[in-house]
């Protein structure tokens, strides 16, 4: 009797008897490598036949997965750098989808990129070779955010174009995610992933580590909560929004915001605050005052009595610490600013003595590495970082990016139609908001999230010009 079968389909089965059994009998660490290797393909045959596909997975691996647990770099590798480097391939694999088209944020952009590379001589010149290869690596890493500007503007990624609030979505869910097992951590105290920043709360009873789930600090936790909470604020102040429920994102703000206090970050508060205040003013003929009033007196309300329920002594040295932050700053800045002044102070003592080695840059991200300073100096602080590292020509290329992104943004935020202005609001108040925290933080330092926000941002971009098209 014949089989039945084609010979096609014949040889699948024997191919898959055959494998099955070959990671059968290998041993149990091999063994999963195997089927892991084997569940991977599936997913490699998705990303090299859509050119979004690996963008998706990258954004998602960023704000849900740890670093892996490798010796390498400060907070170790991370899953998501391998899909960043697929999107390279993918960047030649669909090369015909390359149009070049040009946006106002593009030019500084790529100027600013431009001067964090060109840096990296300065680095191996004041640093030597070991402090100039890590800064090669950080220079790197910021890299991969300009990328994903470019390939969702001008190249393969042109085709989100036609997404409405499929990408925002997603993005919110998986922030939403990470806020919750940011949440989990914190109050559970769960072994620190790979690679951690040492950031801790002094309680009377007991010491705990900050909020900072699947991240290198707490910092960025926080900011990544604030660039959410900017989202909902724009699901529910932008008119004629529809496409993303109401109460689907006020559900997400509770986790969001409860990690946000969790993680203790005044400057990511901060940055909510005056994104919110960059939002009303936007949006300021189509508020409707009362009710946004209402709704942020009673979410806040909903997150203090989470937290005070779930630990009251937290939120009680979150309010004495506000408060004590307040009596300082007009006595003792520098107590205030934790330390910063004096890290000022002396980033503004080697600029007098040293004119020439401020203006060329002294190398990228090697301040908190090096002694080129007399001794190793964390900025916290954007534009000083910049231009001590980068030299002038980083800072006037970073301040143009500003000015560049808040326009193009602002112009998107005016749009009639509601998706190009969801998406603007959203951008355009976030990047208020990090404009003033870049004076108390080094975002630029935040390798995970600027993509996610340059995403957003090129969304904007893409909108505007489809409308104006």
């Amino acid at each position: 009797m014949k089989s039945a079968l084609f010979p096609a389909e014949r040889n699948a089965i024997i191919v898959i008897s055959l494998t099955a059994s070959a990671i059968a009998v290998l041993p149990v660490v091999p063994r999963l490598w195997a089927i892991g290797l084997l569940a991977s393909l599936p997913v490699a045959a998705w990303m090299i036949s859509n050119s979004v596909a690996w963008l998706g997975l990258f954004l998602g691996a960023v704000l849900l997965l740890p670093p892996l647990p490798i010796s390498v770099g400060n907070s170790g590798a991370h899953p998501a750098l391998l899909l960043a480097a697929f999107g390279v391939y993918a960047s030649f694999l669909f090369a015909h989808r390359w149009t070049f088209a040009r946006s106002p944020v593009s030019a500084p952009l790529a100027a600013l990129t431009a001067f964090i590379v060109a840096s990296v001589p300065m680095a191996l010149t004041y640093s030597g070779a070991d402090i100039a290869l890590g800064s090669a690596a950080r220079v790197l890493l910021f890299a991969i955010a300009p990328f994903v500007f470019a390939y969702v503007v001008a190249g393969p990624g042109q085709t989100l174009a036609a997404c409405r609030f499929g990408p925002a979505k997603l993005l919110f869910a998986a922030g939403v995610l990470s806020a919750l097992f940011a949440c989990v951590d914190f109050f559970y105290q769960l072994p620190a992933p790979s690679g951690y920043s040492p950031q801790f709360i002094w309680l009377a009873d007991r010491v705990l580590r900050r909020a900072q789930g699947f991240f290198y600090d707490a910092g960025a936790l926080g900011n990544m909560c604030a660039f959410f909470l900017v989202m909902v604020g724009a699901v529910l102040l932008t008119p004629n929004r529809r496409g993303i429920n109401r109460w689907w994102a006020v559900a997400g703000a509770v986790p969001l915001a409860t990690a946000l206090i969790l993680s203790y970050s005044r400057a990511s508060v901060l940055t909510v605050g005056v994104s919110v205040v960059a939002m009303l003013c936007v949006l300021r003929r189509d508020v409707k005052w009362v009710r946004t009033a209402v709704s942020i007196a009673a979410a806040g309300a909903l997150v203090a009595i989470i937290v005070s329920s779930l630990a009251p002594g937290l939120a009680q040295w979150w309010w004495q610490r506000a408060q004590k932050t307040l009596d300082l700053a007009f006595s003792a800045s520098d107590a205030a600013l934790s330390g910063r002044v004096s890290s000022w102070q002396t980033i503004a003592s080697f600029t007098v003595a040293h004119p020439l080695r401020a203006i060329l840059g002294v190398g990228y991200k090697t301040l908190p590495y090096s002694d080129v300073l007399g001794e190793p100096v964390i900025a916290d602080n954007t534009y000083l970082s910049v231009f001590i590292e980068t030299g002038i020509g980083g800072l006037a290329a970073l301040c143009a990016l500003h000015v560049a992104i808040l326009r193009t943004t602002y112009r998107a935020a005016r749009s009639v139609d509601p998706v190009t202005a969801f998406y603007g609001v959203w951008a355009f108040s976030f990047w208020v908001g990090e404009v003033v925290q870049m004076g108390a933080a080094d975002l630029l330092t935040y390798w995970r999230l600027l993509p996610v926000f340059f995403f957003i941002i090129a969304i904007a971009v893409l909108k505007a010009r489809e409308r104006s098209a």
